[in-house]
């Protein structure tokens, strides 16, 4: 009997030093090595080993397109981002406030201070900017409001005085259906909150309870194989909101002979939802850097029902501490702004986008704020009934663009991979199961902007047109090949996160002739400004790979500051295709930039489009900042 048992733990004891030695192995073969060191003024970039580990399928074949496999923590300094608690507003009532298009003043601050005599003072859109209208004295309670913004100046009794702007929604007639609608029961609202960026695994860093409760308790599905198509937030919110990237229409940018505002050319989605009797909103709490403003010439008229600019052009002077609106934080009164208009059109239909980058573009200092408040939102949204029937989409435009992490290798990845998640209501799930089930699988498959519009198109019940555009464009409820690679979605090598590449020397003859050719390009750009801007140098290399892709992706032609063309003539083997990373003198610009070069003639393939700035400019350019903001990152002020 002794013998069975000792025999048994024999056994036991062997079988868990394979384990043992099994786990082991497995740790051995996938830890990846990645130090970053800090430098005078950047990080050097390492080597990161990522997985692109084959995608397999039932019958056999492989996924084209397949994105790194990254860790949340393992290559990112936790100690950076800060628990701060919410902003810190103030305790006192605001004395005025607004709902179902109406003014009130509080009753209990009437109680507390005596009569209360306000004037109100309408802000208006006029041209994309904003306009105050004629004054109202005294403006009473229950009074119906006149715009969407305002500024109020109250007097008490006892002598104190409440000055503030306020963000509301007058009511507004529905849109009148131009075609024959649906029945109540099919037609689905649309809420999109963006937050800028923030990359899928930023956003669960440092917004783990919004993620945690979108995807945990909602049930919303995050797309995997979400790629940013540019640099900056209007390659992403063009093409979701239009179908069209800027390449594919006239010009439309400032400082360009001939350019026009963008709603000359622009069918935006949001006025199909309009033909459809929705109401619609637009806002953007930083509207410097507005999607449609800060490069392009904005909206010759209003563009949705409700329109947040004005109060964000007028705000300024009443924003404290950099968070808060009166007594409520700024992104808050962002939020309440999109429940208000839900509220005042009770029983509606609706089509909202918001667009936030004053406490994610910086850093991550402001984060609490936006965690807080965004999941109390989607609460709301879900204790009020209306995710029945509204998809919800949370994303960004991409992840960081600047700063020591973006000097990572990974930070370099997760730019190109932007947070996107998607709730589809349990409606919709209901009535188009199989649908629901080829959105699930999408999840996994190369996607893009144009792919969420022509999603918004379906749930419409509308289809976009493709036969003018060079490139493929799925709908997330239809299936999306899994042969799809960035060439057949236009997305330039650059930008492109499913390739791999090869560290190759910093002193590569080929490489370093090469160099000197962007490096030529950059100062052709400021050619015509060298008495403003530094000519440039190179101070440094800092990396180099090599990129590894298919021949359809190299196959690119340069075009100024814009999406690239792709040019069928180039024979890709006599390509190299690099990513290089490097500093400029002067100035200490660092910048990651993605070309070919043929290997026969030395001539270099390069586009704008292709170029990163790595580093904040802050007020180098500040010369040419509002005459030739494309310059911006080149250019080094001489005074």
């Amino acid at each position: 009997m002794m013998y069975i048992k000792m025999k048994q733990r024999w056994k036991v004891t062997l079988f868990l030093g394979l384990c043992f030695c099994l786990s082991c192995l497995y740790i051995t073969t996938n830890t990846t090595s990645y130090q970053t060191k800090p430098d005078t003024e950047t990080y050097v970039l390492t080597n990161l080993e990522v997985q692109h580990s084959d995608v397999k399928l039932k019958d056999d074949r492989k996924q084209a397109c397949v994105h790194p496999t990254l860790s949340k923590w393992k290559e990112f300094d936790q100690s950076l981002i800060k628990t701060n608690e919410v902003a810190n507003c103030g305790m006192e009532e605001e004395w005025i406030y607004t709902g179902n298009g109406k003014f009130y003043i509080s009753a209990s601050v009437v109680k507390r201070h005596g009569e209360i005599n306000c004037t109100y003072t309408p802000i208006g859109n006029s041209n994309d900017n904003f306009k105050r209208l004629k004054p109202v004295y005294p403006m009473l309670n229950n009074t119906d409001l006149m715009t969407d913004a305002f500024e109020v100046l109250c007097k008490a009794n006892d002598g104190k005085i409440y000055s503030n702007i306020h963000a509301c929604i007058s009511r507004k007639p529905s849109p009148k259906s131009s075609k024959t609608t649906s029945s109540e029961t099919d037609r689905y609202n649309v809420i999109i909150l963006g937050l800028d960026s923030l990359s899928r695994l930023m956003f669960q860093r440092v917004l783990p309870k919004t993620h945690e409760y979108f995807t945990g308790f909602l049930g919303g599905s995050l797309l995997e194989g979400y790629n940013a198509v540019g640099d900056g937030t209007t390659f992403a919110m063009m093409p979701m909101l239009s179908g069209k990237r800027e390449i594919e229409i006239p010009e439309v940018r400032r400082g360009y002979p001939g350019a026009k505002p963008v709603d000359q050319y622009l069918d935006f989605i949001w006025k199909k939802y309009e033909r459809k009797s929705y109401f619609t909103q637009w806002a953007e709490d930083w509207t410097r850097l507005g999607a449609f403003h800060y490069r392009l010439l904005g909206f010759k008229d209003q563009p949705v029902t409700h329109y947040m600019r004005p109060f964000y052009l007028a705000v300024k002077p009443y924003e404290r501490k950099g968070q808060c609106i009166g007594q409520r934080s700024s992104y808050k009164v962002y939020l309440d702004w999109f429940r208000e208009a839900i509220e005042t059109h009770k029983g509606e239909n609706f089509f909202t986008v918001g667009f936030s980058a004053n406490y994610t573009h910086a850093g991550y200092n402001q984060m609490a704020s936006v965690d807080k408040y965004t999941t109390d939102f989607l609460k709301y949204l879900h204790d009020d009934g209306k995710l029945d029937n509204t998809f919800v989409i949370l994303m960004s435009d991409h992840g960081q663009r600047f700063g020591k992490f973006r000097m990572t290798e990974q930070g370099k990845l997760e730019e190109r991979l932007p947070y996107f998640g998607l709730f589809v209501p349990p409606k919709y799930r209901a009535k188009f199961p199989e649908k629901y089930k080829t959105f699930q699988e999408n999840t996994k498959r190369l996607t893009v902007p144009s792919d969420v519009h022509e999603t918004l198109l379906e749930i419409i019940g509308e289809k976009g047109d493709h036969s003018k555009l060079n490139r493929s464009v799925y709908s997330l409820f239809s299936p999306i090949p899994l042969e799809r690679t960035c060439a057949d979605a236009k997305i330039e090598a650059h930008w492109c996160a499913c390739q791999k590449s090869e560290t190759i020397s910093v002193s590569d003859p080929k490489l370093v002739r090469s160099l000197q050719k962007v490096l030529s390009y950059f100062n052709s750009l400021l050619q015509d400004h060298l008495s403003l801007c530094h000519e440039l140098s190179i101070k440094k290399i800092i990396r180099a790979v090599s990129l590894q892709t298919d021949d359809k992706v190299l196959k690119f032609k340069s075009s100024w500051n814009r999406i690239a063309v792709f040019n069928d003539k180039v024979s890709t083997k006599k390509l190299i295709q690099y990513q290089v990373t490097f500093e400029t003198a002067p100035g200490s610009g660092v910048f990651e930039v993605s070309y070919a070069m043929n290997t026969e003639t030395d001539v270099i393939d390069i586009d704008v489009g292709s170029i990163s700035r790595l580093n904040r400019y802050n007020d180098a350019p500040r010369c040419i900042e509002q005459s030739y903001p494309g310059l911006r990152i080149f250019c080094f002020c001489r005074t």
